[in-house]
């Protein structure tokens, strides 16, 4: 059966620092401060976007083209999302009477966005939908970067050049930073620092 391309926006929220989180604190305390991280990504990313799947610590969603009607909106989504992910990563350490380390480390745990316009296929099998395409595939390899490396940032929102053009942003306040991926070439990114703007929206808020 012929599947149709569609051209639309791909976002994947990945917990960042998750890794070693798990690793270092009790796996029971851990997984159930990552259910309710991941809920609160999901209910935020799918008020404008579909929701693919979970995968492991990261959310990765879809909206078509002609389902977005303002590009500012997908920014706003960003900060939005990320604003209740902190927001529910405090209260879940506040509201702890656990002294473990999982219940009192969760604050460090952080949140990175990668942003991408392209082109996909919906594959839908024994009922269960997935996207496929370069593009797809691209995304997800750009959640490998050297962004952290470069910036020390470890909450941050990364978009291609392409989804830029797309949603028409200036790229003057973002920074810039070149990937290289095999088979995919040069790709170059445009970031924001997520933990300072999240700061930058709470004091204007006061």
């Amino acid at each position: 059966m012929e599947r149709k391309t569609q051209s639309g926006y791909l976002v994947l929220a990945d917990i960042s620092g998750y890794t070693s989180f798990v690793a270092r604190t009790e796996i029971e305390h851990a997984d159930i401060a990552l259910s309710y991280l991941l809920e609160t990504i999901v209910e935020n990313l799918g008020v404008l976007l579909t929701i693919s799947k979970l995968e492991g610590d990261a959310v990765f969603a879809y909206v078509e083209e002609s389902k977005l009607h303002e590009g500012k909106s997908l920014l706003d989504l960003v900060d939005h999302t990320y604003i209740a992910f902190r927001d529910k990563a405090q209260a879940l350490y506040a509201g702890s009477t656990c002294g473990c380390r999982a219940c009192q480390t969760v604050p460090t745990l952080d949140l990175k966005f990668i942003l991408h316009h392209g082109d996909f296929v919906i594959q839908q099998v024994a009922g269960i939908k997935d996207l496929l395409g370069t593009d797809v595939n691209l995304i997800h390899r750009l959640s490998k970067n050297h962004i952290s490396e470069s910036t020390g940032w470890r909450g941050y929102a990364l978009f291609t050049d392409q989804v830029l053009e797309r949603i028409q942003t200036d790229r003057k306040d973002f920074y810039q930073q070149s990937e290289s991926y095999e088979h995919l070439g040069n790709v170059e990114t445009y970031c924001i620092d997520m933990h300072s703007r999240y700061h930058a929206i709470r004091d204007s808020e006061q």
